[in-house]
């Protein structure tokens, strides 16, 4: 082979892996929310949460944060077992009983917010679920909330069952 003719092989194997680099590079790009109940991209999204505030009593004082991944946070601030924060991991079975259950309740059929005025020392309940393209945030400050809310909210608290392993998380910097 000449050295002219072995330039130009040289040039065309670098275009075409040029080429090849740059199609694998724009792709098309598939997430698997496109598969799954949960919205959003494919990224450890939040799909869940319930928080309870604290009162001038010994009202539980916590969060818990449930993730695409199975990843979920506990923080607890007041008058619970655990203070601080901690992790654990859930599969996806229990992340779509969550879905599933608020549609069973009809949580995403409820108002936004259910505030009483004229209660002065009572917890607010922040509650939200992601689920099949549906999207409910619900913020509760009374004493008589509908009881398909309650029962939401009772199941976000008890889906990790009791004897889960939960592990001390190494940030502490806890911010209510």
């Amino acid at each position: 082979m000449s050295l002219m003719n072995s330039k130009s092989f040289i040039k065309i194997i670098l275009l075409f892996y040029s080429f090849l680099f740059l199609y694998a590079c724009t792709g098309s790009k598939t997430t698997t929310s496109q598969n799954n109940d949960f919205p959003g991209d494919a990224s450890d999204s939040l799909i869940a949460s319930v928080e309870r505030t604290r009162c001038y009593g010994v009202c539980p004082n916590y969060k818990i944060l449930f993730y695409r991944s199975g990843y979920v946070i506990y923080e607890g601030y007041d008058h619970v077992t655990k203070i601080g924060r901690y992790y654990t991991f859930i599969n996806k079975d229990q992340l779509s009983s969550i879905g599933i259950k608020a549609e069973e309740t009809g949580y995403f059929n409820l108002n936004d917010s259910y505030k009483n005025p004229h209660l002065t020392d009572f917890p607010t309940i922040y509650s939200e679920v992601r689920f099949r393209g549906k999207v409910k945030k619900i913020t509760r400050y009374d004493a008589e909330p509908p009881a398909n809310l309650v029962e939401m909210e009772n199941y976000l608290d008890k889906v990790i069952p009791e004897d889960q392993l939960w592990i001390k998380h190494p940030i502490q910097d806890l911010k209510e």
